[in-house]
């Protein structure tokens, strides 16, 4: 079994024991330990309450050096989802220094990050959501 398989199959067990409130996360397939999907419940309070949002997460086969790829497969509106569903936040950015300037490295990736880290980056992004984001959902 490869090290990224053997970190993986620790990250799935870690959460199976200790599951965190509001996230749920777990391979596809036992047999492939590099596709997983995850369900998150929306934050109370904000825009994305009483929803339950399903994303994959794509794992590189050299993780934990290199950062998953994720992507929400229901329909979820905020700015650090794109259209297609990919969510674009710094821990989730290759390791190093930003090459646009906007990010710190330690912002970014690595190899310390987890998938729960990951969840709950994204669950705080989605309670981020700011004042101006919540009258632009209202208007669609």
């Amino acid at each position: 079994m490869a090290l990224s398989q053997k970190r993986l199959m620790h990250e799935y067990k870690e959460l199976s024991k200790n599951p965190v409130p509001g996230i749920a996360a777990a391979p596809i397939n036992e047999k492939n330990l590099y596709e997983w999907e995850a369900y998150i419940r929306g934050p109370t309070e904000t825009p994305f309450q009483n929803g339950v949002f399903r994303a994959t997460l794509s794992f590189p086969r050299d993780y934990p050096m290199s950062p998953p790829k994720m992507k929400f497969t229901s329909k979820l509106f905020h700015p650090n989802v794109f259209v297609d569903g990919n969510v674009c936040i710094s821990i989730l950015h290759p390791p190093g220094d930003d090459p646009m300037g906007y990010e710190k490295a330690s912002e970014r990736w690595s190899p310390v990050q987890s998938v729960e880290k990951i969840l709950l980056s994204v669950l705080s992004m989605l309670s981020g959501v700011s004042f101006w984001m919540s009258v632009l959902i209202s208007l669609f």
